[in-house]
């Protein structure tokens, strides 16, 4: 996936707005969504898309075909905004954010996905005037945004007595339990989310009570993967929830193990791997407040480090932060489909 060649940039804070800031950097240096938005604006109705035309706006303000050494680290002072995103998200009805409040990044990219998924959606119905807009918009059942980000989640329920049962799910963001002792790598997050669950007291179609095993796989691999990692979970016995500092070991190549997979999918996911394209850091030690910063893949032997308005050079292995780091911790990561 060949990066976007756009001038580095930060990002205005009009207070407790790095939650936004942190998030959108990663999605404007995601080739596929770049290319989506830039595509797509010359035919989206604009009459009921303002998160998108929003996005459409932000993009713009980039300049584009930039070059620049990578050797030295820089910081750079004219910043943009990004509130139109921030005001276009607060419309729909389904988001309850309070401005000037500090937000969580995964729940804001989250409904960033997924209000964008439903007006491309919508979209598609005022797409027949267009024969472009047709062919972009209506081609496929899913969204572009769900072309990009989605994937399927097959769960397979056994019990005894009863005739196993699947269901697909379709997924935008892949959440990863961090807190057992043995998880301590992203790999180790992902084969502990395929571990089995058992759930007791299932009453089957006879009336019989059995225990009901529940195990989920991977059926289809999005071409960005959105891992999360859980770090702040509900302590019952304090009654707070508390944030996990935990180091979890990544790399900037993941390998998928065979065994993530649908037993069904395995044999062509044998050698799947995920080049790492972004990281959203959380700083902090407690879960409420904290800041949020990222490191972006901008092109070969570049990465950038982002903390709102400053923009710096890092190297790979910064990126990666393969030591332990007390300052951050990674909380989510993209990775783009090798």
């Amino acid at each position: 996936m060949k990066p976007r060649n756009i001038k580095p940039c930060g990002l205005k804070n009009h207070g407790n707005m790095c939650f936004m800031n942190a998030v959108l950097q990663p999605l404007l240096h995601c080739t596929p969504f770049y290319n989506v938005i830039q595509q797509l604006q010359r035919v989206v109705p604009k009459q009921k898309t303002p998160l998108f035309n929003a996005f459409c706006t932000f993009f713009d303000k980039f300049e584009k075909n930039y070059s620049s050494s990578t050797k030295s680290k820089r910081s750079f002072l004219n910043a943009l905004d990004a509130e139109d995103i921030y005001d276009a998200l607060r419309t729909k009805s389904s988001v309850h954010f309070k401005k000037g409040g500090q937000e969580d990044a995964e729940e804001f990219l989250r409904f960033i996905l997924d209000e964008l998924h439903e007006e491309l959606l919508h979209a598609r119905q005022s797409a027949y005037n267009s024969k472009m807009a047709t062919t972009l918009l209506t081609e496929v059942t899913e969204s572009p945004i769900m072309q990009i980000f989605g994937g399927k989640m097959r769960t397979i329920l056994k019990a005894f007595g009863e005739k196993d049962k699947a269901m697909l799910e379709p997924f935008m963001g892949l959440p990863l339990d961090i807190a057992p002792d043995f998880v301590s790598s992203i790999e180790d997050g992902l084969l502990n989310f395929t571990a089995p669950e058992v759930i007791s007291g299932y009453k089957t179609g006879t009336g019989s009570t059995v225990d009901l095993t529940k195990q989920s796989f991977m059926d289809s691999f999005p071409r960005v993967l959105i891992v999360h990692l859980k770090r702040f979970v509900f302590d019952a016995k304090i009654g707070t929830t508390q944030k996990l500092r935990k180091h979890i070991r990544f790399s900037t190549v993941l390998k998928i193990h065979p065994d993530v997979a649908s037993p069904a999918r395995r044999e062509e996911n044998q050698s799947l791997e995920y080049k790492l394209l972004a990281v959203v850091n959380h700083h902090g030690k407690c879960a409420e407040g904290g800041h949020y910063t990222c490191d972006v893949y901008r092109k070969k032997n570049e990465w950038l480090h982002i903390d709102d308005e400053h923009v710096e050079n890092i190297s790979e292995a910064e990126a990666e932060m393969t030591k332990e780091r007390d300052d951050r911790q990674a909380y989510m990561l993209f990775y783009s489909k090798v």
